[in-house]
């Protein structure tokens, strides 16, 4: 049953699809977002912090790589 609501469920889920189509990804909301968009300042800033975060992982991999390499020629 949709969202546990017992043997009901199945007769009350076309009035609330209905009335919960405002929520779904696929219906557009009927309501503005809450949310300023960024200025090309504060995007830029994000974007630049995001890279930054991202190489340190990708040296994080990198190195990870390099042990678990160096450990196998190690064994043989």
């Amino acid at each position: 049953m949709p969202f546990g609501m017992g043997r009901a469920g199945w007769h009350v889920w076309p009035q609330m699809a209905y009335w919960m189509r405002c929520w779904s990804p696929w219906y557009p909301a009927p309501y503005w977002s809450p949310f300023q968009p960024l200025t090309k300042e504060e995007e830029e800033a994000m974007l630049e912090d995001q890279a930054e975060i991202l190489e340190d992982q990708l040296s994080q991999i990198k190195k990870r790589l390099d042990e678990l390499k160096k450990e196998e020629k190690e064994k043989k």
